[in-house]
């Protein structure tokens, strides 16, 4: 097997083995948003990791793939197609931004604060669609989850970045 289709493998691997990462902290640590108009969860964290760790594409499949699933196996089949438009941006445009950033040791993690706000940003039609102006209040606990998940990710990713974990998977 050439070493790019070794490389290819991985890189599926990771995405299948973050995917259900994010589905479990998706699905199993969900905090329901007061009248069902979605839920508070921890996904996130790794969605965000998977996009820095292994970029924007990846990123957004683990967050698409775990987020979706999660809306479709827990009853929230309605906000399933607002998910793939949020966890996928919120994987390619953190993962995109780390990768131009790179360079810059501080100015890198802002990716993740500009992911996770255009993560938030693409639920707010939806909860105007279904819930009207009172589901804007789910976008306030949607910034804390998001924002939080940003935060906690940072030192996560510098340990594992310490550790060499993903050094082969980052070109």
């Amino acid at each position: 097997m050439a070493r790019s289709e070794h490389e290819t493998i991985r890189r599926m691997a990771f995405v299948a083995v973050f995917a259900a990462l994010s589905y479990v902290l998706t699905a199993f640590a969900a905090i329901p948003y007061a009248g069902g108009a979605g839920y508070f969860n921890f996904g996130d964290i790794i969605d965000l990791l998977a996009g820095l760790a292994l970029g924007p594409l990846e990123g957004s499949l683990v967050g698409i793939l775990g987020g979706t699933l999660s809306d479709l196996t827990m009853g929230y089949v309605i906000y399933a197609p607002w998910t793939i438009l949020a966890k996928g941006l919120l994987g390619a445009v953190s993962g995109l931004l780390y990768i131009v950033l790179k360079k810059h040791k501080i100015m890198r993690f802002s990716s993740v604060f500009i992911g996770s706000f255009l993560e938030v940003c693409a639920y707010v039609p939806c909860y105007l669609l279904y819930v009207g102006t009172a589901g804007l209040m789910n976008s306030l606990f949607d910034c804390v989850q998001a924002f939080g998940s940003a935060i906690l990710v940072i030192p996560l990713f510098l340990l594992l970045e310490k550790a060499r974990v993903f050094s082969s998977l980052q070109g």
